[in-house]
């Protein structure tokens, strides 16, 4: 139930001796704004805002009037402009808007589009060819095994790689944080989907008919079999791609920070 301009007021009052709740208190964007201009109304001046961005919600805290949590959900994600209504603020965590599954799925097609298209090519003509429904099924079976084995060993490597990351308080608040943990859930959606897919291709390769006489039939297959193998590949580069991108990153970060530590540390000694 959206807050009266008065009671706002009250529990800005209440606030102001530097007071708060045991619980965050759970606000709208429009009624935090109001929160905000009750404050600059009452104190005569306008108070630092810290704001931790979660991407679901942001957590902001009036940091030099009192250390109450205010939990912020609106109808859409907030990014840092949204509180462009602030003079005084610090944001922590990302400042775009969550990448969906469909924009980086483009992405990774986009950036492989030529090694897909030629594993693509080659696996076509090969069970175009073959038209051998044993040899599909043989194929279809070893991919289902590989993408399961393949999924639980990226799960597993993951959370453990994972510890230690979610952990670093600068990378959260750089915003890094949470781009790692965007492409973590997308890279998993993509090897759910294509264990999804290697399944679906299993039984409708049974309804099809078998060698031979219906063209259609024969293209249908190789296509269903040529999909998946397309998918799969696709799945290994991206999360290969993914964490030596990663890992690079990291390296880069903490080397960088170490030389211009260094430079720092050499100049300030000649001086």
């Amino acid at each position: 139930m959206t807050r009266t301009n008065q009671e706002i007021e009250r529990i800005c009052r209440k606030l102001l001796p530097r007071e708060m709740d045991y619980e965050a208190l759970p606000v709208s964007l429009d009624e935090f704004q109001r929160f905000y201009s009750a404050f600059v109304n009452l104190a005569k001046r306008s108070p630092k805002v810290s704001l931790v961005n979660l991407e679901d919600r942001v957590i902001g805290q009036f940091s030099d009037i009192s250390p109450q949590h205010f939990d912020i959900v609106d109808k859409k994600p907030l990014i840092n402009t949204d509180f462009d209504f602030i003079q005084e603020k610090v944001w922590y965590g990302p400042n775009t808007l969550p990448e969906k599954f469909a924009t980086f799925l483009f992405k990774e097609f986009k950036q492989n589009f030529w090694k897909l298209f030629l594993v693509a090519l080659i696996s076509f003509i090969i069970l175009f060819l073959a038209d051998n429904l044993f040899l599909y099924q043989s194929i279809i079976s070893l991919l289902i095994q590989s993408s399961t084995v393949f999924l639980g060993l990226y799960i597993i490597f993951t959370v453990s790689q994972s510890q230690t990351l979610y952990s670093d308080l600068e990378l959260f608040k750089s915003g890094v944080l949470h781009k790692y943990y965007r492409d973590d859930k997308n890279v998993t959606l993509l090897a759910i989907m294509t264990v999804s897919s290697t399944f679906l291709s299993a039984g409708l390769l049974y309804l099809l008919p078998e060698d031979g006489v219906n063209i259609y039939a024969q293209v249908t297959k190789a296509m269903l079999v040529t999909l998946n193998i397309t998918l799969l590949f696709d799945t290994f580069l991206t999360v290969v791609n993914y964490y030596l991108e990663r890992n690079r990153d990291i390296i880069e970060r903490n080397i960088a920070a170490d030389i211009l530590h260094d430079e720092f540390l050499n100049d300030n000694n000649e001086s």
